[in-house]
């Protein structure tokens, strides 16, 4: 670590992913974590020590006020709890960075968004993939006209469980705090196409609960939601937590002049790959560019700190390399500096597209119809 006060200080809102993920991509980036705020304030204190965040508390305001060297508050609580440490960042007019997914509704997005833009501040979202590799290039790919206008998109993932009985964050069950696999993964799925393909103009979704453990679960752990873009692309997501049978993980891309899709490597274990086939359908490999390489995942060093399987899912460091490149990007926007990436880190407007979908999708799965997604 450098020495204190050398670098932009940021404070991580939540004990769980943010303590997990949050603190190391933040250093990577080149942030001094200053605090960390959590509900429990013992437990707070426990889970920082081993970290060496010197300060644990559970005040965001009172943190804010006493250390003006913070620029920057990350906020990894559940959903439902997002909109208060974003609004107390923007009050005392530091720059926030919030997870997704943003908020219980899109009328609250959009109150957050319309607070961070009359305050100024530099504002952004956890949507850590776009600086995937593979997911990255793919765009890259299909923005820079490689396979003419994007016509079809799927995207599928289905997870084979681990034990259904294992214990989940109690927001992740609960349907009322914006619980689910639709909130919780499917929002990355949203923004990746939102930010290749444009906007969403309406949707069609199912969400069910596929699992037979955990009897009191009230959200979903399996969704598909098909989509048509302003453009006219038509597209599917699909993606299941705990389906048996194999690991299952394919994005496609079909335009008017070819295809392109992301593949796993030759050998097990390798880097995805992107490849894409033109018109006489013959294909190519599309070389990875250097700046798009991420290091291979480290796991979180402290086990003694991982307490529930969405733990064990976030300390495995998957996200580590692509959130430290978000964070460089918002770092530069903060210090008005160049970006080190052309692809753009998601800020609130983004956010409140993302919400307008997602609840255009949930509205779409109880009331069994095709819906029409709101303007954000």
């Amino acid at each position: 670590m450098t020495t204190q006060g050398t670098q932009p200080g940021a404070v991580v809102v939540g004990t769980g992913f943010g303590l997990f993920t949050h603190v190391r991509a933040l250093r990577e980036a080149g942030f001094e974590v200053r605090a960390i705020i959590g509900r429990n304030l013992e437990k707070t204190r426990e889970r920082a020590a081993p970290l060496n965040i010197p300060v644990a508390s559970n005040d965001l305001e009172a943190v804010l006020a006493a250390d003006p060297a913070i620029v920057l508050v990350t906020v990894a609580t559940p959903p439902h709890a997002h909109y208060t440490p974003v609004m107390q960042a923007i009050a005392a007019g530091r720059n926030v960075m919030s997870e997704k997914p943003f908020a219980k509704d899109l009328a609250q997005a959009r109150e957050m968004l319309d607070a961070a833009e009359k305050a100024g501040v530099v504002h952004a979202l956890g949507a850590e993939f776009r600086f995937d590799s593979a997911q990255a290039l793919l765009r890259r790919v299909v923005q820079d006209g490689l396979i003419g206008e994007p016509i079809m998109f799927h995207r599928m993932y289905q997870q084979p469980g681990g034990d259904p009985n294992e214990e989940l964050a109690d927001w992740w069950t609960d349907a009322n705090q914006g619980g689910g696999f639709l909130g919780a993964f499917g929002t990355h799925m949203i923004d990746q196409v939102l930010s290749t393909l444009g906007p969403i103009k309406a949707v069609s979704a199912i969400l069910r609960k596929l699992s037979p453990g955990r009897p009191h679960q009230t959200s979903d752990d399996y969704y598909t939601m098909q989509f048509e873009t302003e453009s006219g692309c038509m597209g599917l997501i699909e993606a299941a937590l705990g389906f048996p049978g194999p690991f299952v993980m394919t994005t496609k891309v079909a335009g008017t002049k070819g295809a392109a899709w992301v593949q796993s490597g030759a050998v097990f274990g390798d880097p995805e790959e992107v490849w894409v086939q033109d018109e006489k359908g013959e294909r190519r490999q599309i070389a990875m560019p250097a700046e798009l390489v991420n290091a291979a995942p480290t796991p979180f060093p402290i086990d003694d700190l991982i307490q529930t399987e969405m733990d064990r899912w976030h300390t495995q460091g998957f996200d580590v390399a692509p959130y430290a490149k978000l964070f460089g990007q918002i770092k530069a926007r903060i210090e008005n500096k160049p970006a080190p990436l052309p692809e753009p880190a998601g800020d609130f407007h983004d956010a409140a597209a993302g919400q307008a979908v997602l609840d255009a999708a949930r509205r779409s799965a109880a009331e069994r119809r095709w819906v029409e997604v709101e303007k954000a």
